[in-house]
């Protein structure tokens, strides 16, 4: 598993970043919260990634910081919920924004993030009113 790359970035296109390290360009999916954060073209950056194997790809979705990545493994947890959704949703409002809005239960602030409806905005799955707990 890559949890970690530190390197220059070589190319930004929303949402991807390419990051060399160590020879390697690594292609990183990023939420547009992360994505803005990046440094120059040129510059080092470290980004906390998590590595999904699927069938026909491998793919590196990347994050400023450790909590923000954890929120992303909690939300590809609820069902219905795979890396795409969960990368929206985290570009939809920063980490911290959603987890409020799940905590207050502020509904109007989670409905208007991409894919979600009034069916998944619960806690997990939308299975039960416990909101989403801090990672």
């Amino acid at each position: 598993m890559i949890g970690r790359l530190r390197g220059n970035i070589l190319e930004k296109q929303p949402p991807l970043v390419l990051l060399e390290a160590n020879g390697v360009g690594y292609e990183v999916h990023m939420p547009m919260t992360c994505f803005y954060e990046l440094p120059e073209l040129g510059q080092e950056a470290i980004v906390f990634t998590h590595f999904v194997v699927r069938e026909d790809a491998q793919l590196l979705y990347g994050f400023n910081d450790k909590q923000e990545r954890a929120l992303f493994r909690e939300l590809i947890k609820v069902n219905g919920v795979g890396p795409k959704l969960a990368l929206a949703i985290l570009s939809g409002m920063s980490a911290q924004q959603f987890v409020s809005a799940v905590e207050r239960e502020e509904i109007t602030a989670l409905v208007k993030l991409p894919g979600v409806g009034k069916k998944n905005r619960r806690a997990p799955g939308g299975r039960d009113e416990r909101p989403l707990q801090r990672a």
